[in-house]
């Protein structure tokens, strides 16, 4: 069983591997020819950078892949045997939050460089090895917090709610994603963020004007300093129902002109008024409700095979082959996605006009620095957005 396992793992990795080879030889070619959306020195350094992630995501994808094989034929059984000895509940809290610190701490190196070699080489960190430390102690408690309490509760009704456990656990998470998001913007967020209300003034006033006019409740409009930590330029709606907030980087407040800024706000506002915000909670919630259905189902002989026994060994294993079924259900989501953000497109050039629209998005795309282009097969499979080039052209399309 444990070479079945392993197999599945490797053959999970090969086409990661595959995909992501397949979109560096397509930039490749692509960058070679006239540029699009970008002018020619901003396309070739986007086709660059896209190349150079492309790279760190495959050695960061190989690396990950021989931890989890150690984890799936030794690490595993060493754990478990050292920190679960009776079987009690909170041996399998720490049996589970264990293999949780462990891999953050192996997956540190990556992180670091990933923050202060490659996105300051390619113009996007603005990070200090202060604020780091500072957000990876915050992130290191939440976790501790969040995921041990998680776990309790799944520890919990696998102990006392019998064969349809898996049932009322995924109830009660689906439950929890709902509060975190309610809480996200006012609570988890300032803890890393500092965000303050945007000042009065004539961004402020079409803001307000936008959202009154388009009936929309909020419970204001919120300046993050993202520039503190990156450059990049973005903006969302944060939490649900009498927590949404309007939140703009004020980066993005720095490079964009008010029209554009409105025209980004308006393709937020058009996900929540075609309900996609909704749609998308319940695609999560048919996912999650086959990840508990798929995961509490499995032989207990497979979960015995790698060592683990027990709760803590159902939300190792889990955390463990999670990241392979998300992988196989991406496709789905990113059609839907991708079909949303059209939508949404076309909803922001009609609250401003279609030519604002369009010149957020090459703002966007010119200090996000993002390739416009994209191998079709490799967007199918991973792309929550259409491409750059998609977008501008499906608008200039438009009646």
């Amino acid at each position: 069983m444990i070479y079945f396992l392993v197999f599945i793992y490797f053959l999970y990795v090969f086409l990661r591997c595959f995909f992501a080879i397949l979109q560096i030889n397509f930039i490749k070619n692509a960058s070679l020819k006239k540029a699009v959306v970008l002018s020619d020195d901003e396309y070739k350094n986007a086709a660059n950078i896209a190349i150079q992630n492309q790279k760190f995501e495959l050695t960061s994808l190989i690396f990950n892949a021989l931890v989890a094989i150690f984890w799936i034929v030794f690490g595993l059984k060493i754990l478990y045997a050292y920190v679960v000895t009776d079987d009690t509940i909170a041996q399998n809290i720490a049996f589970a939050m264990a293999f949780v610190f462990i891999n953050l701490v192996i997956d540190l190196p990556f992180n670091i460089y990933e923050k202060f070699i490659k996105d300051k080489k390619q113009g996007f960190s603005n990070l200090t090895p202060k604020i780091f430390i500072v957000d990876t102690i915050k992130s290191l408690l939440l976790t501790l917090v969040f995921g041990s309490g998680f776990i309790w509760i799944i520890l919990t009704c696998i102990d006392f709610l019998g064969e349809f456990w898996w049932l009322w656990a995924f109830f009660i998470s689906f439950g929890i994603i709902i509060v975190i998001n309610l809480i996200y913007p006012t609570i988890i967020a300032p803890m890393f963020n500092k965000v303050t209300p945007l000042e009065e003034g004539e961004l402020k006033s079409a803001i307000e004007n936008l959202l009154i006019g388009l009936g929309f409740k909020s419970s204001g409009v919120f300046v993050m300093d993202a520039s503190k930590r990156d450059s990049r330029l973005n903006a969302y709606f944060g939490g649900l129902g009498a927590t949404k907030r309007v939140v703009l980087f004020d980066t993005l407040i720095q490079k964009l002109s008010i029209d554009e800024i409105i025209a980004v706000l308006g393709h937020e506002l058009g996900h929540f008024k075609h309900k996609d915000i909704l749609k998308m909670i319940a695609l999560s919630a048919i996912m999650l409700f086959l990840f508990f259905a798929i995961f509490a189902n499995i032989p207990n002989s497979v979960y015995e095979s790698i060592g683990v026994f027990g709760g803590g060994g159902f939300v190792v294993f889990f955390l463990l082959f999670s990241p392979i079924f998300s992988f196989l259900f991406n496709p789905i989501i990113g059609f839907i996605s991708r079909k949303n953000e059209f939508g949404a497109d076309e909803f922001g050039a009609r609250t401003k006009d279609k030519q604002s629209m369009i010149d957020a998005l090459k703002k966007l795309g010119l200090e996000n620095k993002a390739f416009p282009l994209s191998h079709p097969l490799y967007s199918a499979i991973y792309h929550s957005h259409p491409t750059l080039f998609e977008r501008i052209e499906k608008l200039k399309n438009e009646s």
